[in-house]
């Protein structure tokens, strides 16, 4: 009998040594602000997915941080659904088809960051997170992580709310096709660094739009049947679309991107030099499989750029396409 006893409390102080061991599973990502916040895991670069090192490697760059101090709050596999990732673009046609994924969210001292990939991680876009308080906190948030600034040097100018005249929330980009229908939303203006930046968002935040167009670049034609687009936005964004003439919608390449601290400063110091630019170095008219290739660069200043920096000004565009592109 007392030897049934021991057996029995024997398996109760191992079953309790199990219960205090149990693993915690993998949770999705609760907003700050919400009931839980998931504790970060670490990122050993030998145990992550393809996408999560994307994502890391991305939030690095931005931020100059190693991505040792970068930690992995969460991992969920999604199905979005475009081939946008379900962030909308102004200026990209997003493909109509269902992408398999990952919603990714990331932290970096006591900021966390949402990103989204495809199952490859060749696709990572940054979604703006309005959950994080204020809607106005949450989009200097994304501007303050597109400058490399502290939120703190970011100062809301105003916020209205608005009825825009189409579903791109007003933001005109060149052969941007926009459903005509009235949408309910907000206009919110930001400044920093001496500039002023105006953002877009829908009445519910699922779509933010950045409004302060700096640059167009396309290049259509020639013997390949080019058809690519670049849009440059003040505050940092750079969104784009690479084909052919030969290629389907489907098979259209999309991208996202972000300008880096380098790239920033040679731009914002045009902007505040130049006025309005327009630069076309198309093929002549009536020639063989013309190529076109033009560049509108909306500036702040007086003056107007000379040759040598028309050609500077050029090559920026062209060599930030290609940098994205590939």
């Amino acid at each position: 009998m007392k030897r049934n006893i021991l057996i029995i409390m024997i398996l109760v102080l191992i079953l309790s040594a199990c219960a205090g061991e149990i693993k915690p599973t993998e949770q999705s990502f609760v907003p700050i602000g919400g009931v839980r916040t998931p504790t970060p895991k670490p990122t050993r670069q030998a145990d992550l997915k393809p996408a999560e090192q994307a994502a890391i490697s991305l939030l690095s760059s931005t931020l100059n941080l190693p991505p040792e101090e970068i930690s992995i709050v969460s991992t969920e596999a999604v199905e979005w659904p475009d081939g946008c990732l379900g962030v909308q673009r102004p200026g990209i046609m997003c493909t109509q088809a269902i992408v398999p994924g990952y919603r990714i969210i990331l932290q970096a001292g006591d900021e966390q960051y949402e990103f989204r990939t495809d199952t490859s991680g060749s696709q990572v876009v940054q979604a703006v997170r309005a959950s994080h308080g204020s809607m106005e906190e949450a989009i200097a948030a994304q501007l303050a992580f597109n400058l490399g600034l502290d939120v703190d040097e970011i100062s809301v100018v105003s916020s209205n709310d608005v009825e825009f005249t189409d579903a791109c929330l007003d933001v005109f980009v060149p052969d941007a096709a926009c459903a005509q229908v009235i949408t309910p939303g907000k206009v919110i203006v930001l400044s920093a660094k001496g500039f002023e930046f105006e953002y877009h968002i829908s009445g519910d935040g699922s779509t933010v739009q950045p409004a302060t167009l700096a640059l167009t670049w396309k290049r259509e034609g020639g013997i390949a049947g080019f058809c690519d687009r670049m849009t440059v936005f003040l505050s940092g964004e750079v969104y784009g679309s690479n084909c052919s003439s030969e290629q389907s919608e489907a098979t259209m390449k999309l991208f996202a991107d972000l300008l880096t601290a380098t790239e920033q400063q040679q731009f914002f110091k045009w902007v505040q030099e130049f006025d309005q630019v327009s630069l076309d170095v198309s093929d002549p008219a009536g020639v063989a499989d013309r190529m076109i290739v033009v560049v509108e660069f909306h500036g702040t200043g007086d003056d107007q750029p000379g040759d040598t920096e028309k050609e500077a000004l050029l090559e920026f565009a062209q060599d930030l396409y290609q940098q994205f592109a590939r």
